[in-house]
């Protein structure tokens, strides 16, 4: 661990010495920039102190463990693309059709169209908002994962049988 505070720290320190844009620019700029493991330091939070602040340690931290690269949306969804598709992008309002494998950080499935034999098929805009939002940076043909903090899945409500409240939620995507 005294490895990644020490990679948070030359992180920082390089990025304070940069000009400063607008928040607004800033935020439209890191929404769609990949992130590699270096990268993905300059979100970490040395002093969490809110949910969504520790959940984002908690994504990297993964991510980094698993040495993978990502894009970060402005919300804090990171997405690996495994299989950049050739097709269509993705579009609000779509009509698309995905396999999905839904599961938590210890790596628990909760959720499979894989296992139940049948793709399903939705507009985008209609399912949780971390979908909604990590489904246009995908092309028709795609293969992804998507790691969605608790207040972009199902929140403090959770969704009762499946998922339990304030969890973060992996899915591997494939849009057919």
């Amino acid at each position: 661990m005294n490895k990644y505070i020490l990679l948070i720290l030359i992180v920082s320190i390089c990025f304070s010495c940069k000009n400063k844009q607008s928040p607004d620019k800033v935020k439209e700029v890191e929404s769609i920039t990949n992130l590699d493991i270096g990268g993905l330091y300059r979100y970490y939070h040395s002093n969490p102190t809110t949910l969504e602040q520790k959940e984002e340690n908690t994504i990297i931290e993964l991510l980094a463990d698993s040495n993978q690269d990502a894009v970060r949306t402005q919300s804090g969804i990171y997405i690996t693309k495994h299989i950049v598709g050739t097709g269509d992008s993705i579009k609000w309002g779509d009509p698309i059709t995905v396999h999905y494998r839904g599961y938590f950080m210890d790596g628990q499935e909760f959720d499979s169209s894989i296992k139940k034999g049948k793709p399903i098929s939705f507009r985008v805009g209609s399912m949780v908002a971390g979908w909604n939002e990590a489904l246009p940076y995908l092309n028709l043909g795609s293969k992804a994962t998507f790691v969605i903090p608790s207040h972009m899945g199902y929140g403090k409500r959770g969704f009762p049988g499946f998922v339990g409240p304030d969890k973060i939620l992996l899915f591997d995507i494939e849009v057919i």
